[in-house]
């Protein structure tokens, strides 16, 4: 359930690496356009608001200083050809109306804008305005008393200008639709470049891919034949030291053991026993040199691997670290023999398990440490855990002999995982039972 929600939300995953590309480069063009064409049309609407506002003002100031004289004397046919011209001229005038001082209509006429009126009107006081003299003085006589001038300013009615929308709008709308064809074609245009783009980065993206994995695939043939190439010689070393150096100790101990026989017959006694004593010295020289060159031979080549099987050679080399390092308790966990696996296959698994153990001896001081051998799904898996100290995995890539695995592993097309903290380290590695040609 959870890679398929995962998955879900993902639905960038199974896209090509062309598609990504484009996706990359086309969405912040079209983000960018969207954004633009929503403030572009935002600011049309408001334009066209206040547009509509200014001339609603406008026209009710200039409409109420003519409705001054039809207020007072009452005759509105002059107003009402007036006001009418207004409406012809102006197809954003929604109504007109004139009201009294106590705000009692007097005149409502309609205009001939389409849709809806604003929810606001425009309204414009009618004043009248009265100015007053009093009588002048005679020239060079005194002013009369009390003779002064002034203006009275007096509200006689309303006049309110009502404006609807459908007008400006559909104006500012048609210049929207220009721009928004505008940004369209721009918007294709960038999607064609960056789809041009795209296409010959994705070509040259997947030249350099298939050149990175021949070069890869390259890289791992030739580890593997230098591995391959590596065990033979040990191979071959190991049988000139096992039938050719060995047979020469063991024949060089049986001639010294001769001449300690026959150092008995030797005059004088003592002369006799120096010969003998010195024969038994070179005996125990050669039976030394004889384990040593032993010893070589299964390093260099593991005779166990080819007698025992993988399981019997990882057994009896856990065994033998057990028994040389006794501050630590080793275990080897096989659920089954593993008969049919490529020898090349068991050399990498043996070598690989041989210096994880190595590591753990030298560097980990763990307490514990085990082998865990197992068959799955056509793939051999090893997992090799201690309690030790732990090391960071990032550093250098864990060193040389982290890195000669994970060589050695990737050689075969397997796998290989180490995780470690301050509670020990784990290396899992998985490889194909028979790897491809």
């Amino acid at each position: 359930m959870a890679p398929a929600l995962s998955h879900r939300w993902r639905p960038w995953s199974g896209w090509s690496t062309r598609t990504r590309l484009l996706v990359i480069t086309v969405a912040p063009v079209v983000a960018m356009c969207l954004a633009f064409v929503w403030y572009s049309y935002q600011s049309r609407q408001q334009e066209a608001r206040a547009e509509l506002a200014e001339r609603g003002q406008v026209l009710a100031r200039v409409l109420a200083d003519s409705s001054e004289y039809a207020i007072v004397s009452g005759r509105y046919d002059d107003l009402r050809r007036t006001v009418r011209d207004v409406l012809q001229s102006d197809k954003a005038i929604w109504q007109v109306a004139l009201f009294d001082g106590q705000r009692r209509p007097l005149l409502r006429l309609q205009g001939h804008a389409a849709g809806a009126p604003e929810g606001r009107y425009y309204e414009a006081p009618v004043v009248k305005r009265l100015i007053w003299i009093t009588p002048q003085p005679a020239p060079g006589g005194p002013a009369p008393e009390g003779s002064r001038q002034g203006m009275t300013v007096e509200t006689v009615g309303y006049l309110q200008v009502r404006m609807a929308p459908a007008a400006l709008l559909a104006k500012q709308a048609r210049r929207f639709h220009v721009e928004l064809l505008v940004a369209c074609a721009g918007l294709l245009l960038c999607a064609a470049l960056a789809f041009r783009l795209s296409q010959g980065f994705d070509t040259s993206l997947q030249a350099s891919l298939r050149a990175l994995r021949d070069a890869d695939a390259e890289k791992r043939q030739l580890l593997r034949r230098v591995n391959t190439a590596v065990e033979a010689e040990r191979q071959s070393i190991a049988l000139e030291i096992h039938d050719e150096l060995n047979a020469v100790l063991v024949a060089a101990r049986l001639e010294s053991q001769r001449i300690a026989a026959l150092a008995r017959d030797v005059q004088p006694p003592a002369l006799g026993e120096d010969i003998a004593t010195r024969a038994q010295a070179i005996a125990r020289l050669t039976l030394g040199l004889y384990s040593s060159g032993r010893a070589l031979v299964r390093r260099l080549r593991p005779e166990v691997l080819d007698m025992l099987g993988l399981r019997g050679a990882v057994e009896e080399m856990v065994r033998q670290y057990e028994a040389s390092h006794p501050d630590c308790r080793f275990a080897c966990d096989a659920s089954e023999d593993f008969d049919g696996i490529a020898p090349e296959v068991a050399i990498t698994a043996y070598r690989v398990v041989q210096e994880a153990l190595s590591n753990v001896v030298k560097h980990a001081r763990a307490r514990h440490a085990r082998v865990h051998l197992a068959r799955r799904n056509g793939m051999l898996h090893i997992d090799v855990e201690d309690d030790g100290s732990g090391f960071d995995p990032s550093a250098s890539q864990g060193g040389i002999g982290v890195a000669g695995m994970r060589e050695r592993v990737r050689a075969l097309d397997g796998s290989f995982t180490v995780a470690s903290d301050d509670r020990g380290t784990r290396i899992a590695i998985a490889l194909p039972l028979q790897p491809a040609a």
